[in-house]
Parts: structure tokens; sequence; C-alpha cells
């Protein structure tokens, strides 16, 4: 099988890079000969000095981006997308329609949201992964430092950092032997108060190379997110052993009740996303009662965090999904 894999880039930093990135991996292992290239490189480059760089357009161009970033190119597009609401952008659906020849989302709710929107070329649902190596389990040792939470502070609310305040505060109230750690990108935006009126939150804004040495300053992952297509930072923090509490909603439902303390409890509210678009807001209520039982129940959280990370090993790495690709390819031969 060969097939060629286009993305906008490939920094460890931003989410349709990495899962391009793992993804080529894992089709790799599978002796799948992928030959990845750069939107703008399928664009700008004519079509001999493609094939010099071995891309062949007969064969399908896998692209993964969002729709409006598709390039105009002949031969046998597919694209590889996802969204965080319960809508698309209503100029996705002409691109879609007119220009590829498949849609492939990693999750359920994405399949049935682009359906509903008016996606009539096939949409097939291939989960995303985890990657084990780059994250083994690894228990932190205390050593009589607070019980620490940590979260996620990009993509403006998206990722329910306020929320994670809001349920901080009503657990513990001033209890002075529980942290919280808000873990930024270094140019993402500041949407919460971070003048420090609170000691126990710390605001980390470092670049790091991979998020396999941060996990481990906290003893639980908290990621109320209001929509993920997949959700892989949640699922790397539990492949390292963290209790790890999510929204069981669009893309981390997927297995949650196997590798994740889930919030059933959401409303939809109004999505910053799109105009008009609604996505899931944690019940507050119970995220804070989640927290508050993982800090008193430490034991049982780690336990709970331990068998998650087995779990994903052996369900839901990158290697499954390649499977799950093979077995598209098959079907649309």
């Amino acid at each position: 099988m060969r097939l060629n894999w286009s993305s906008l880039g490939y920094s460890k930093s931003e989410g349709y890079a990495r899962y391009s990135m793992e993804t080529i991996r894992a089709l790799t292992r599978a002796d799948v000969r992928v030959t990845p290239t750069l939107k703008d490189q399928l664009e700008e480059m004519p079509h001999w000095m493609l094939q010099l760089a071995g891309v062949d357009l007969r064969l399908p161009t896998l692209c993964c981006m969002p729709p409006k970033y598709l390039p105009n190119i002949d031969g046998r597009l597919w694209c590889v997308t996802m969204f965080e609401a319960e809508s698309i952008p209503e100029e996705w659906v002409p691109i879609l329609n007119e220009r590829c020849e498949r849609v492939i989302v990693p999750c359920e709710q994405n399949a049935r949201v682009f359906k509903d929107c008016g996606v009539i070329v096939p949409v097939h649902v291939v989960h995303g992964g985890t990657a084990p190596d780059e994250f083994p389990v690894s228990q932190r040792v205390r050593n009589g430092t607070p019980y620490t939470f940590m979260c996620l502070g990009d993509r403006g609310s998206r990722k329910g950092q306020d929320l994670v305040w809001r349920a901080f505060w009503n657990a513990f109230g001033d209890s002075d032997d529980v942290r919280l750690i808000i873990k930024f990108l270094p140019n993402s935006m500041k949407c919460l108060d971070e003048k420090g009126s609170d000691w126990r939150i710390r605001f980390w804004r470092d670049e790091v190379d991979s998020m396999a040495s941060v996990y481990p300053e906290s003893d639980c992952f908290v990621f109320p997110s209001r929509g993920e297509g997949w959700g892989m930072p949640p699922r790397e923090a539990a492949m390292m052993g963290l209790p790890t509490i999510v929204t069981r909603y669009a893309g981390l439902e997927v297995g949650a009740d196997d590798w994740a303390i889930p919030i059933d409890n959401y409303k939809m509210e109004p999505s910053i996303l799109l105009s008009g678009g609604v996505w899931a807001s944690a019940d507050v209520d119970e995220l804070a009662e989640k927290m508050l039982w993982c800090y008193e129940n430490q034991d049982e959280a780690g336990a709970i965090g331990l068998r998650a990370a087995q779990w994903l090993r052996k369900n839901q790495n990158w290697d499954h999904s390649a499977t799950r690709w093979l077995e598209l390819f098959e079907e649309v031969a």
C-alpha cells in the first residue's frame, strides 16, 4: 500500500502536526509506504518535481488539516480532519463535497456532526492513538509535597481551565496542602488572572521538548475540555499512570470508562469556535467532586491511573490506529 500524506507543518507543539507524525510512523511500521509532504509543496511544486520527490498524485493524498486549508490539486484527495463542536463551519461543507473523495474523522461524534451538517461524501471514523514509548509509566515521588492537580491553559477556554479553577476553589477552599498547575504554551493567550491571587496555583509557560517531562509534576490530570476531536494530552497523561478526569464527550468519550475518570454531567453552551455552534461545558460541581475524591482516595486514584496506562497500551495506541487505517484501505480499494 502506498499513499501521500500532507500537513500544514510538522511541529511537535501543534495538534494536527503531531497527529500526522504519529500516524505516519504507525503506518510505516505497518509496511505502508507513506510519502510525507507539506500543503504548500503540493500547491507550489510542478507535477514533475512532485514526482521527483516521490509524490504520485494517482495515489490517495491524505491531507491532515482543517478543510479550509486543503490544497488545490488534481487527484484523490482525502481529508483527515476534526472539529470540536456540534456543528462545523458552513464553508467547510462545499469544500469537502466538491474536492474530496473521502473524509476521515477520529471519533463517532465528529462523523455524526459532519454528516448532519451536509457532508455527503463518505465519512469514515479512524480513532487516534497514544505513544507508549514517549510516555512511559512514571509514578511521582511526592516526598511530602502537596497533592498536585494539572490542567492545560491553551486554546482559549476550550480545554476547560476556567472550570478547573472554579472546581479547585469549590473542592478545597483555602486548604494549603493541595496545588494546581496550569500549563500553557509559551505564546498562548492569557485568559486567566495570572498575577497570582492564589499562591497555590502555578502558571507554567516554559517551553518543553515533550510533555512527558511535565505530566509527572502532578498527581492528577484534569481535562474537562469543551470539545476534542480525539484528545491526545489526557491520554498521554493517563498513559504515564496519572488518574485523569475528562468530559465524557466527543473524542474523549472513546474508551473513557477504561482510561479516565469521566464527568457525565455537562450542558451544551455557545462555542467560541463557531457563531451559532455549541459545545459541552462540564458540570463544575461534579468536576469538584471528582477532584476531591482523587485527593481523599489517593491510592485508589493512583491504581486507576496505572490500570488506564495498561489499557491504553493494549487497546488504543497508534499501532491500533494504523490497523484501522489498513482495514479502511482494504474496504475502499
